[in-house]
């Protein structure tokens, strides 16, 4: 008796069929490439020392961290005047700034790497970027509402704020009581400001406080704030492209991956940015009548 299926029970068998007796194991040589310097450094409205750290490039399937550049001449200038910045053995390869600085929006920062040799071709190398600091932006307030859903509660943050004119970024970053929640580039909220008519924020969700997430759970009494990073568009840039050779691009089909950009000169990776900052907050009340 012969024995029948059909038609899209047939498909489906020869699809599993294909799946399945596809077992061979193919190895694929990634080819080693040449050496660049990445680097990564930020000056914001903060007065705090400032750093820039310096690393190389590895190879793809390179197990350990990044390795340092630990004996550069790293400075950094603006209006005249010419910071060297310094080195510690508890943190070999960052640089960090001689003293405190508050940065100011408008004034254009410039950096410059010496004595640098990367290649290991016994020839010095010299990297520079520059950046200018954006206005501030000055948030009126947020508010912080309970969501709930049949699968997920949490808090919703969002912010009022008006938006200075002309084209602007912004990177939002939470915290809860004195932690910082999104530390990480990956969980960075960059946003610009072409969705906002009337030069206005009214009310734009920015992030969410998940209840499973423990270090985002939150409770009567705790202060949640919102920091509003003013950044340039090369930065916003950075971290848009930065994130999606992370996550992968969206549609799934898109072009193949392509080096983030970089403001860095003489062919170095990373990025070197300033931006302004500024803070507002909001307690959670506590009930008058606990339940």
């Amino acid at each position: 008796m012969r024995l029948r299926y059909p038609t899209g029970i047939l498909s489906l068998l020869i699809l599993f069929n294909l799946m399945f007796s596809c077992t061979e194991i193919v190895d694929i040589e990634l080819d080693s490439t040449y050496t660049r310097l990445v680097v990564y450094g930020t000056i914001t409205t903060d007065s705090i020392r400032h750093e820039v750290e310096l690393t190389t490039t590895t190879d793809y399937f390179f197990s350990e961290a990044p390795p340092k550049v630990d004996n550069a001449t790293v400075t950094v200038s603006y209006e005249g005047t010419t910071m060297t910045l310094q080195t510690t053995t508890e943190r070999p390869g960052t640089y960090f700034f001689p003293e405190a600085l508050r940065g100011e929006p408008g004034v254009q920062y410039d950096l410059l790497i010496e004595n640098v040799d990367v290649d290991q071709d016994g020839i010095t190398e010299t990297y520079s970027a520059s950046t200018v600091m954006p206005g501030i932006l000055p948030p009126d307030s947020i508010s912080v509402q309970k969501f709930i859903s049949p699968f997920f509660s949490g808090y919703q943050v969002a912010i009022w704020s008006p938006d200075p004119p002309g084209v602007n970024y912004y990177n939002f970053k939470l915290w809860r009581n004195n932690e910082l929640l999104n530390k990480r580039l990956s969980d960075y909220t960059v946003q610009p400001d072409d969705l906002f008519p009337d030069n206005y924020i009214s009310g734009l969700p920015i992030g969410f406080l998940n209840d499973d997430e423990e270090d985002e759970v939150v409770v009567p009494g705790d202060t949640i704030t919102l920091e509003v990073n003013s950044i340039t568009e090369e930065y916003y840039n950075f971290i848009t492209e930065a994130q999606n050779e992370i996550f992968g691009n969206n549609p799934l089909f898109s072009g193949p991956p392509a080096n983030v950009s970089t403001n860095l000169e003489n062919g170095a990776v990373g990025i070197f940015t300033a931006y302004s900052i500024e803070r507002v907050s909001k307690i959670i009340p506590v009930p008058a009548f606990p339940q």
